[in-house]
């Protein structure tokens, strides 16, 4: 193990590191020759915080993207906040949106008021 992370390759579908939402400098390495059979994979979860895609075509990576069910996924790049973009997950990763705009929803309370002036 090195001081800045940890990568483990050889990893299967079953293996509580490709299961579960894990915090740190860990890098779960799941290689798959279809790309038909990735994102049926990556959803087989109730987690989705972030998912990352490394692909030397871009429509793959576009394709991947779309079907994947997390609440960001990076292509051909490590995760990183970005302060003017939403973040959050999708299932038990969370609710709502911190960060960006969509943060403020979650400090709104709408109100409706209704005055009859007849």
């Amino acid at each position: 193990m090195r001081a800045e992370g940890w990568a483990e390759s050889g990893v299967t579908d079953d293996m509580a590191i490709a299961r579960e939402e894990i915090f740190g400098p860990v890098l779960s390495i799941l290689s798959c020759e279809d790309p038909e059979e990735l994102a049926p994979r990556a959803n087989d979860t109730e987690y989705g915080l972030a998912a990352c895609v490394w692909t030397e075509d871009l429509t793959t990576a576009h394709n991947l993207a779309a079907t994947i069910r997390a609440g960001s996924v990076y292509g051909n790049m490590l995760p990183f906040l970005d302060p003017a973009a939403p973040w959050g997950g999708f299932g038990a990763s969370g609710w709502g949106r911190e960060m960006s705009g969509s943060a403020i929803d979650e400090f709104t309370e709408t109100k409706g008021v209704w005055i009859n002036l007849a």
